[in-house]
Formats: C-alpha cells, structure tokens, sequence
C-alpha cells in the first residue's frame, strides 16, 4: 500500500516538472516575443557614397568608396551597372569599386546590400578631347573652317560664297589656363571637356568678292572635344560655336572655289612700295569743292549760312549762322525730342540732312537718317538705321556703320555696297570708291557694289586711317602708323597704286585722324591728340604747323571748308568752343561766340 502510495506521488511530480516545464518554456518564448517585439526588426541603413555622381571622359577610371563600409559591418555589396556600353563597374570586395568610362552616354550605377537602402549614382561619360586641331573641318554661323593634316587651311567667309583664304598654320596647343590669359578666354565656358589650340595663319591667298590679296596673318583660337568646337578668329573678336563637317582634301577644295574677277589692268594696277618713301611733290594738284560732296560733320555750308551743332551730348540741336553777319547771335534750327540729339549732319546742296540717336542708353549712336528744308518744313525720314559717315553724291546717300557702306536713294531705299570693314572711303566723279578696310584700299563701283580689287596692300594693319581727299589721280590721307605711333599725311597714287608718304612724322593718337581737309593745293590735318594743326602744300612738300595753345586754345574737334576756306572748331580748356577760320597766311579768325 505504501509502494502505491509513493508511485502515485513520484507520477504527480513527474507531473508537475513536465507542466513546470512546458510553462517555462512557454513563459521564455512569450519573453522572447515580448522582447522581439520591443526590440524590433533590423534597422535599414543608408549606405554613404564618395560621389554623389561621376563625369566622365571615354576612357577614364574612377574608384568609387563607400565611406560607412565598416560601420555597417562590412556587408556583401553589389555593385550593378544599368548600361555596361556606358560604363562598367568592377567590385574590389573591399567597400571599393572601379568604374570604367567606354562610350559617350549616360547610366544609372546601384549598389544594394542587406538591412541597406538601394543607392543610385549617376554616371555620365562624354567624349574626350580630340589630340588635335589638324585633319578636322567646322562650320561656324560665319563660315567653315578647314585645317589639314599638311598644316595648310582654308576658311570660305560663307558656304555659298566666293570668298575665302587658304593659306598655312603653325599649332600650338594651349593650357586652359594660357587660354584664360588671352584675348580667346571666353573659349574656356563654350565647350565641355575642350582640349585648346592657337593656330597662327599666314595667307598665301586672299580672295574677298574679286579681292586678291596674300601675306596678311591671322591667329584663330579653337577650343574643341570629338564632336563640337568653339572657334574665335582675332578677325571677328567672339567665340562663336561650330559644329564638326566632313573634310575635304586640298584639291577638293581649291576646285570648291572658281576665283573671282580680277582687277581691270586698264584701270590700275598693284604696285606696293616700303613705309617711309617720301612722296615727290605734284604739281598743278587742286582739291576741287562742289559744296554738294560733304563728309558727316558737325558743321556744314549751306548757301550762306553755317549750320552747325550747338550743345552738350544729352541736348544736341541745330543752329544756322549767316556767314555775312558772323559774330551775330545764331538761329535755332531744329532741336529734338527729349532724350534724343543730332548725331550726323551733311546736305545734298539744298536740304539738311541730319542723323538723330537715343541718347538715354548712353551710346549717343544713330538710329535714323532725315531730311529738312531750312524754310521750317518739318523733318522727313530717309531711313531707320545706324549712321555714323555719310556723303552725297548724284543725289545718293552714301553711309556706313564702319562695318559696310550703304547706297542710299532719297526716295529711302537701300542697298548695301560692301560688308566689311569701313575705315574712310572717298567717291569720285569717275564713279569710283576707293574704300580703306583697315587692311587694303579697295575699288568699288558706286551703283552696283562690284569689287574690282584692291589698289594697294599697303602696309597690312600698321595704320588707322579715316578721312580721305581726292586730287586728280592722287588720294590723300592722314593716317596713324601703330608701330611708331606716329600721324602723318599720305599719298595714294590711283593709276599705279603707289602708296607714299607726304609729311614728317607728328606725335599722335590714332583719334587724331579724324580731322583732315583739303583745299586749293593744302591738305589740313590734326596731331598731338588734336593740339596742334598742320598744313602740308602738296605742290611743294611745304609743312606748316600752328600749336593751339600758343593761340589760346587747347584742341580742335572738327575741320571742314566754309567758302573755300577750313574752319575748326576749337575748344579752350574751360570747356568753351569757337568756330575759327584759317587764311592762307595760318592766320586764326573766330567767326562765332563762344558756346
């Protein structure tokens, strides 16, 4: 019985520890349960990059890091490339990848790891910069460029024109640093990627609408990578972005261009002579004065009265002075609108022709041409355009912005001549114009823009030269000279294109030559900056000079003939201005107040 008794206790306790058990191990489970979800799951990570994103040239070789590698324990990374055209990507197994740039394009590089955020990078390759500027051709909104691999090139001024250069280049490539420190800096913000070249050019062959010249020289910038290139030619002074065409050969080329005309030999010829030659005297040499061919001034004979500008730049206006009562108060003729003046004035004989401008934009520049009787009539409008030289001649206008000549009817109707550089030109009664372009002197014909040719190469850039006289067969000018910085009056044989010089050498600016005019056998122009007059009688070679502060003045603005006599105008240092005659004797006379 007692045997039983101790089974039946020993079985509960068996029981009970089973139970006891169970209840534990439910009791440590539901702990853990209750723990995990207090403690909760794995916190995702966000995995940090080197780079936020890669730029990249065809070629290149970038090791990217991920800079919390070994705070996020160092887990399994896998580095996937989203187009392996583009770029691939090679896994270090160390945190560390290596991306290879193949092909221009762009991609999309993952990483993802576990407990991590998927990271995207983007990758973008371009192309690399070609090696060279040789064996490539460009087109810019102004022309194509050609360089060949022979170190020759052309440059055709339009597709579709007949104009261009082929000469040869010496290349030199350039830092973009270099590039920043020259006169092509803004080349370093027009390409991506860009390798630089300067490109110094010599012309074996110039040819500008039936223009022959060679031997001028060029520097051309370009900045260029395989596909795209930005182009600034000193000629045009801008960067102006080109696109890549197919090259052509040199033999391709030259049969690209048929020529142009050449210049009539019966008319002159190309004969340049060395700076410095002193010209002989001519004899028998008059300036004749029609009183209807007038340059643009500020001051002008209409009949028998002077009109001329009165006033500051911000109220410029027109006022008339009888030349037989000088000294007499002067008339007001015209005076504009608020915020506009008179810029240019000129006549046809009988009308006042004069230019007006906005003077609010601070450039004082013309933007409209008119014409008006002296009787009161109100202004008739000849056209809207920029006018800064003007001259009449058979009842045309002839004008220029410095960058082309217009014909000009007085009906309004216009047709540009020439689209080039305007330095001075002067129009004869042969129906000629000899037009400088800042590198040449050019025979134009008046009614039809034809280009005969160059008369003189002259001496290429050394000399600025802007107001021009002609006397028989001779042209006159006074011209300043780069190299020695010097003014001096020259001479332009027009039936053999010889170029002399007349004068001495004066002490100068180039804005010196603005003043000239010639008279009887006298050809006046300014020096010193305009402090001093000199007079050169071309029968003779005879040189007067007159300094202006020895008479009282300080400088002269403006040379024009009144009844056959010069007339300037001279300011003192005060600021105040007279107009003064000059007799043949350099004898000053003031024909108005001051003002």
């Amino acid at each position: 019985m007692e045997n039983e008794q101790q089974k039946s206790i020993g079985g509960l306790i068996a029981k009970l520890v089973v139970i006891g058990i169970a209840v534990l191990g439910a009791t440590l489970l539901l702990m853990g349960v209750i723990l995990g979800w207090f403690k909760g799951e794995p916190e995702i990570q966000k995995i940090t990059l080197s780079e936020q994103s890669l730029s990249m040239l065809e070629g290149d070789k970038v090791t990217m890091q991920i800079m919390n590698y070994h705070r996020l324990g160092e887990p399994t990374i896998k580095w996937t490339a989203g187009d392996r055209d583009v770029a691939s990507v090679r896994d270090n197994k160390d945190g560390t990848a290596e991306v290879t740039a193949r092909q221009a394009g762009q991609m999309i590089l993952t990483l993802s790891a576990d407990h991590c955020e998927d990271l995207k990078c983007s990758v973008v390759v371009k192309k690399a910069p070609i090696a060279s500027i040789a064996g490539t051709a460009w087109e810019t909104e102004d022309g194509d460029y050609y360089f060949l691999e022979d170190g020759s090139y052309y440059y055709f001024i339009g597709p579709k024109t007949e104009n261009y250069i082929k000469g040869s280049t010496q290349i030199k490539e350039m830092s973009r640093e270099e590039i920043m420190a020259s006169d092509a800096a803004a080349l370093t913000d027009s390409v991506d990627h860009a390798a630089y070249f300067k490109l110094d050019a010599v012309a074996d062959l110039e040819v500008y609408y039936g223009s022959r010249r060679h031997g001028s020289r060029y520097t051309i910038y370009v900045a260029a990578n395989e596909n795209e290139a930005a182009i600034y030619d000193t000629g045009w002074s801008e960067a102006l972005p080109a696109k890549k065409i197919d090259l052509q050969v040199a033999s391709v080329l030259d049969q690209k261009f048929p020529g142009g005309a050449e210049i009539p030999v019966d008319l002159v010829t190309n004969n340049t002579v060395a700076s410095g030659d002193v010209a002989a005297s001519v004899a028998n040499v008059r300036f004749e004065d029609d009183g209807i061919y007038k340059e643009s001034v500020d001051a002008i004979q209409i009949g028998n009265d002077l009109i001329f500008k009165r006033g500051g730049k911000e109220h410029n206006a027109l006022y008339r002075l009888p030349l037989d009562d000088k000294g007499s108060e002067p008339q007001l003729v015209y005076e504009p609108a608020d915020g506009r003046i008179v810029t240019v004035i000129g006549t046809d004989g009988n009308k006042l022709l004069f230019g007006e401008g906005d003077a609010a934009n601070g450039t004082y520049g013309t933007d409209a041409l008119y014409s008006m009787y002296l009787n009161g009539a109100a202004p008739s409008l000849l056209v809207e355009d920029a006018v800064s030289d003007f001259c009449v001649y058979k009842n045309y206008i002839f004008y220029t912005d410095y960058s082309r000549l217009v014909k000009l009817s007085m009906t309004g109707k216009a047709d540009v001549l020439w689209e080039y550089g305007v330095y001075c030109y002067e129009i004869t009664e042969d129906d000629l114009i000899f037009l400088f372009d800042g590198d040449v002197w050019e025979l134009l014909d008046p009614w039809t823009g034809e280009d005969y040719g160059y008369v003189c190469e002259s001496c290429g850039y050394a000399y600025e030269c802007d107001v021009a006289e002609l006397a028989g067969d001779y042209l006159y000018y006074s011209a300043f000279d780069y190299d020695t910085e010097t003014i001096s009056l020259r001479t332009l044989d027009v039936q053999n294109g010889t170029e002399s010089i007349v004068s001495g050498p004066h002490t100068g600016t180039k804005h010196d030559t603005y003043c000239m005019v010639g008279y009887d056998h006298y050809v006046l122009f300014t020096t010193e900056d305009g402090e001093s007059l000199v007079r050169v009688d071309v029968e003779n070679g005879k040189e007067e000079q007159i300094y202006l502060e020895d008479a009282g003045y300080w400088y002269a603005t403006e040379l024009v003939l009144v009844d056959g006599q010069p007339l300037a105008y001279l300011c003192d240092g005060d600021g105040n201005g007279w107009y003064v005659t000059l007799d043949n004797s350099m004898n000053l006379s003031v024909v108005t107040t001051a003002f």
